[in-house]
C-alpha cells in the first residue's frame, strides 16, 4: 500500500537578529564604543571615577534599555525625525488652490510630501491601447497595475492550494536574474465592509408575500441583516516596478529618451507578468489605464467615501464616478504620532514586525483577510534577489554566525537556540539557492480606515488582535504614518521608503 504523501507546510526564516558583533547592531556598538573612549579619556584627564562612569553607564543605557516598545538608540533617529517634521511645519499639508484654468493645465496636480515626485502618466500598448504607469521622477521608476482574481483558494483541496502556491513562486522566480530591470512587485488587497447593499436594493421589488410567508421572510431578512455586518469587497492589485538604474548598460546608452525606453521595458514585463499569473490558476484583467489609477488612488484615500451604493448619491462627479489627474490626491492632511488624517478618514499603518514562527498551512492568512466589517489594506512587497547577491549575502551570516559561535566558546558563553535555529536557516536557504530557488525579500504593511479616531482605535485593537491569532506580530509605525501609508498604495514606492 502507498503511504500517503503528508501535507506541505510554510516556515518563514527567522529575522536576522545577530548584530555585526555578539548579537550587537552597528548603533549598539558605536554608542559602547563611544561611551568607553569618553569614560577612558576622563579617567586620563584625571577626573573622579563616579565622573568618568557617566557616559559609560549612558552608552550601556542607551545600548540595551527599552522606552515605550522601543530600544532606547532606536529613538535617536525617530525623535530627530519628529522634531524635524514639527519644526518645518509639515504635520499639515493643504494644497494651493489655483485660480486660473491655464494654471491647472500647466502644473501637474498638488501632492503631499510623502507622494511627491510622483505623477500617473499613459504607455502605449497593444496598439493603440494604453497602460498607466506611475512615473517616480525623484528615483526614475515606473510602476504599472494589474487587478487580480483567483479561484476561493480556502475551499479549494489541499493539494490544489500547494499548486497555486507553487505556480506564484515560480511567477517571482522570473525575476530573481541579474540585470533585470524590475526592482520590486507588490501585491494590496483593499478590504471594505460592502453592506450588500446592491441585494438590499433588490428586496423590497421582491413580489408581495402570501399569507403563509411572512415568517420565513422575516428570517430571511434577519439574516441578511447579520451577513451585511461582516461581508466585504475585497480590491486586489498586483504592481510592478522597473527602474532605469536596473537597465542594462547599452540601455542606457541609447540615444533616445531614457524613459522612453524604461517605458518600453516595464510593458515587456507587464506582458511577461500577465502570461505568468495566467499559468498560475490566477485571473487578471487588462493593466489599469491613467483614469483607472487615479480612481484607486482616490479610493485608497478615502475609503469609506467610495463604498458602493445601492443608488447614486452625492455629487455629480461622484455619481459619474469621475476622476481628473486634480482630483485623484488628497484635499487635506495632518500628520499625528500614531495617525495619519486624510480628507475625511483616518489611517493608521503597521509594520509587520514577525511572521509566523511556526509551520503554517497554505491557507494560514485566510481569517486575517476575510475579517469583515473593518475597512483595511494589507500589502506585502516582494523583492526578487539575484542568486549571486544571495550567494554573497548568506556566506556572509554565515561567517559571521560562525565567527559569533567561535567567540562565545573562547568566552565560556553558551550558543543558544536562536542561533542555532539561524544557522540551519541559512544552511537551508543555501541549499535551496543550489537547487534552484531564488531568494524574495518581502515586507508587510496593514493600514486600518475609519471615520473618527474614536472608531479607529477600536478597529486597530481588532486588527491587531486578528494578527496576533494568525501569528503576525503588527508593530505601528509611530512617528512615521505618512510613509508608511504611502508604501501602502499600489504606487511602487518600496522599498527604498520603507526603509527609510
Amino acid at each position: 500500500m502507498a503511504a500517503e504523501r503528508p501535507d506541505r507546510t510554510y516556515r518563514f526564516d527567522p529575522v536576522d537578529a545577530s548584530g555585526i558583533f555578539l548579537g550587537l547592531g552597528a548603533v549598539q556598538c558605536a554608542l559602547l564604543g563611544a561611551g568607553l573612549l569618553a569614560g577612558v579619556g576622563a579617567i586620563t584627564a584625571g577626573l573622579p571615577v563616579l565622573v568618568a562612569a557617566v557616559p559609560v553607564v549612558g552608552g550601556a543605557v542607551a545600548s540595551f534599555a527599552r522606552i515605550g516598545g522601543y530600544a532606547a538608540w532606536e529613538w535617536l533617529p525617530l525623535g530627530a525625525s519628529w522634531l524635524g517634521v514639527i519644526v518645518g511645519r509639515r504635520r499639515r499639508w493643504y494644497p494651493r488652490l489655483p485660480l486660473v484654468t491655464a494654471e491647472v493645465d500647466d502644473h501637474p496636480p498638488p501632492m503631499p510630501p510623502c507622494l511627491a515626485g510622483l505623477t500617473i502618466i499613459d504607455l502605449p500598448w497593444r496598439g493603440r491601447m494604453t497602460l498607466g504607469a506611475v512615473h517616480d521622477g525623484d528615483r526614475h521608476t515606473l510602476t504599472a497595475a494589474v487587478r487580480v482574481t483567483g479561484p476561493q483558494f480556502v475551499v479549494e483541496p489541499r493539494s490544489e492550494q500547494e499548486r497555486l502556491l507553487a505556480g506564484w513562486g515560480d511567477l517571482l522566480n522570473q525575476y530573481a536574474v541579474e540585470g533585470g530591470a524590475i526592482t520590486h512587485l507588490a501585491w494590496t488587497d483593499l478590504a471594505s465592509p460592502s453592506g450588500l447593499e446592491d441585494h438590499l436594493a433588490w428586496l423590497p421589488d421582491r413580489p408581495a408575500a402570501d399569507d403563509g410567508e411572512p415568517a420565513l421572510r422575516d428570517a430571511y431578512d434577519d439574516l441578511i441583516a447579520d451577513a451585511s455586518a461582516t461581508a466585504a469587497n475585497h480590491e486586489t492589485l498586483l504592481t510592478i516596478t522597473a527602474a532605469r538604474d536596473r537597465l542594462g548598460r547599452h540601455q542606457r546608452a541609447r540615444t533616445e529618451d531614457p524613459q522612453a525606453v524604461l517605458g518600453r521595458a516595464l510593458v515587456s514585463a507587464t506582458e511577461a507578468l500577465l502570461r505568468g499569473i495566467r499559468s498560475a490558476g490566477l485571473t487578471a484583467g487588462d493593466p489599469l489605464t491613467a483614469t483607472e489609477m487615479q480612481r484607486a488612488l482616490r479610493r485608497r484615500i478615502d475609503p469609506l467615501a467610495t463604498r458602493p451604493r445601492a443608488a447614486p448619491t452625492g455629487r455629480l462627479v461622484e455619481r459619474l464616478g469621475l476622476v481628473t489627474h486634480r482630483s485623484s490626491g488628497p484635499a487635506a492632511l495632518e500628520l499625528e504620532w500614531r495617525q495619519l488624517h486624510l480628507d475625511a478618514a483616518y489611517h493608521r499603518t503597521y509594520h509587520v514586525a514577525s511572521w509566523p514562527r511556526l509551520a503554517v498551512p497554505p491557507s494560514w492568512l485566510e481569517p486575517f483577510l476575510s475579517a469583515g466589517g473593518i475597512t483595511r489594506t494589507m500589502t506585502v512587497v516582494l523583492t526578487p534577489v539575484p542568486a549571486h547577491q544571495s550567494r554573497r549575502q548568506i556566506e556572509r551570516d554565515l561567517v559571521k554566525l560562525e565567527s559569533d559561535a567561535a567567540t562565545k566558546e573562547q568566552q565560556g558563553r553558551r550558543i543558544d537556540a536562536r542561533h542555532r535555529r539561524a544557522t540551519q536557516s541559512l544552511l537551508d536557504r543555501e541549499e535551496e539557492l543550489v537547487a534552484g530557488y531564488s531568494e524574495i525579500g518581502y515586507a508587510g504593511l496593514v493600514t486600518v480606515t475609519a471615520a473618527n479616531p474614536d472608531e479607529l482605535e477600536d478597529h486597530a485593537e481588532i486588527i491587531e488582535q486578528l494578527a496576533r491569532e494568525s501569528g503576525m506580530e503588527l508593530r505601528c509605525l509611530d512617528g512615521r504614518q505618512d510613509l508608511g501609508w504611502a508604501v501602502a498604495l499600489p504606487l511602487g514606492l518600496a522599498p527604498r521608503t520603507l526603509l527609510s
